[in-house]
């Protein structure tokens, strides 16, 4: 999936509640999404900003067929790094932190 459809995809995701969290370590420090430090909004306006040179995309260390999506980008003066996979009809949020 190129850039352009994985940023309105999950933006979308965003603004609908379509959103789950992958399980993982340090929960509270890598997911600032789940946590509530940060909205679904405030993630969807630091992505809809992001360029395509901002964007990596790689399979899924557990399951290759899934294509991760990375995002590592500057808002409101700070580095932001997004990290996210889709499950229909969901984006699962892997990471959402500062760098």
């Amino acid at each position: 999936m190129n850039f352009k459809d994985a940023k309105r995809k999950v933006i979308e995701c965003l603004n609908t509640g379509n959103i789950r969290h992958e399980a993982r370590n340090n929960i509270d420090i890598k997911n600032l999404l789940i946590t509530g430090a940060v909205t679904p909004t405030e993630v969807a306006s630091i992505l809809g900003r992001s360029r395509g040179n901002e964007h990596l995309a790689s399979p899924h260390h557990f399951d290759a067929s899934v294509e991760v999506h990375i995002v590592k980008t500057q808002h409101a003066g700070q580095g932001w790094y997004i990290k996210w996979y889709f499950l229909e009809p969901d984006s699962v949020f892997i990471s959402v932190h500062h760098q």
